[in-house]
Parts: C-alpha cells; sequence; structure tokens
C-alpha cells in the first residue's frame, strides 16, 4: 500500500487509515504490541519549520497505545526524534516484507 497523494482533501484520513493498516493497529513502541484502544501519532509537515495556518498535511505517522501515546505527549522534544525513527524503521520493514514476498513470488514461478 503506497502513502497516500497530499493533494486530495482526504489526505489525513487517508494518511491515518495507512499507519494503522501499516502497522495492523499495533502500538509500535519497542517492545509493547498492545492492539487496544490504539490511535495514531502523526508528523506535520511543515514549511520551513512553521506548520502553514490551517492547512496542515500529516507526513506520516504512528500507531501507539495509550499508555505510549501520553509518554511522547507529555515529553514532545525528548521523544521526537525517537518517534521519527521508529516510523523510519516500521517503513523499512514493511519495505522488505513486501520485497520478500515479491522475490518469493518470482522463485515460484
Amino acid at each position: 500500500m503506497a502513502t497516500p497523494k497530499k493533494n486530495k482533501s482526504t489526505h489525513n484520513e487517508e494518511i491515518r487509515t495507512y499507519v494503522l493498516k501499516r502497522d495492523n493497529k499495533r502500538c509500535q513502541w519497542p517492545g509493547c504490541g498492545s492492539m487496544p484502544d490504539t490511535e495514531v501519532l502523526f508528523l506535520i509537515e511543515t514549511e520551513n519549520g512553521n506548520p502553514a495556518a490551517g492547512s496542515q498535511k500529516y507526513k506520516n505517522g504512528i500507531t501507539l497505545c495509550p499508555k505510549h501515546m501520553e509518554i511522547v505527549n507529555l515529553h514532545d522534544k525528548a521523544f521526537g526524534p525517537l518517534i521519527f525513527d521508529l516510523i523510519q524503521l516500521v517503513e523499512f520493514e514493511r519495505d522488505l516484507q513486501e520485497t520478500e514476498k515479491l522475490y518469493k513470488e518470482l522463485l515460484n514461478n
């Protein structure tokens, strides 16, 4: 599943749906994997470091359980780099899984 295009009016909801599907609706905090009440923490795309008023588009996100969402929100500046790295690792793992699936299909044909 490709990341949704940014020019659609439904972009933010499509990103949310994409992230939940990508993460299997499980908390991506290392060692957690909880499923109940998970929600998506978004990264906001900004121009020149400043969010554009009223026109924020989410760039990506990560699924977190309420406990870890609260930790990140309370310590926003400290956990910002960690969350960015987690998102990169989750995306990388998904790419590896898709590549592995493709190669298995090629080998079986």
